[in-house]
């Protein structure tokens, strides 16, 4: 009886632990082999979505404001500021680009931007749909405004009282552009 207990423990037990491993390892490299001749079976249309992924990255890079630092591109973006200003008919009156960049997403950082500017309603939502749809993006992080009477119509002449004083709207906007450093401005 004790040779037939010996031969168990000594024949049958490891060769069932050989056996069951075995099968653990056939069963792991089965998996491993349906899994690599899915991703060659999937190799055209993963190639398709690394191209549209690169096509959408560099349409992305026209979206972030370019510049050798982010000094200078701070000093784009209030050209770009005083731009659509220009052509919305606003006045400004401060544009401020001097607070710290600051980490936004990875390998990105956001130029903060405070400006305030004086104009009608027509002038204010001219001003945020250029700022809006226009590139690099600009995110705006605040508004602020209030409405007031403007006794001078802008040309240093004082309304009379049969037109009246206008109404005019000032305002005070917080907001920032992308920034990523790996991008250069083109020659």
């Amino acid at each position: 009886m004790s040779a037939i207990l010996l031969a168990t423990v000594w024949l049958v037990l490891p060769f069932a632990h050989h056996w069951s491993s075995r099968e653990a390892r056939l069963t792991a490299a089965r998996e491993h082999w349906d899994r690599l001749a899915t991703m060659v079976a999937n190799t055209g249309r993963l190639r398709q979505t690394l191209e549209a992924a690169r096509r959408a990255s560099a349409a992305d890079n026209d979206r972030v404001v370019a510049g050798a630092t982010p000094a200078l591109a701070a000093s784009a973006l209030q050209e770009l500021v005083q731009r659509d200003a220009g052509q919305s008919a606003v006045q400004l009156e401060r544009v401020d680009a001097a607070g710290e960049p600051h980490a936004e997403r990875p390998g990105l950082l956001a130029i903060p931007v405070q400006l305030q500017a004086r104009g009608d309603l027509y002038g204010l939502v001219d001003f945020l749909a250029r700022l809006d749809h226009g590139s690099p993006l600009l995110v705006v992080d605040e508004l602020t405004v209030n409405a007031g009477l403007d006794a001078d119509d802008g040309d240093g002449v004082v309304a009379t009282a049969v037109a009246g004083p206008r109404q005019v709207l000032t305002w005070t906007l917080r907001l920032h552009g992308l920034y990523d450093g790996s991008v250069k401005d083109s020659p």
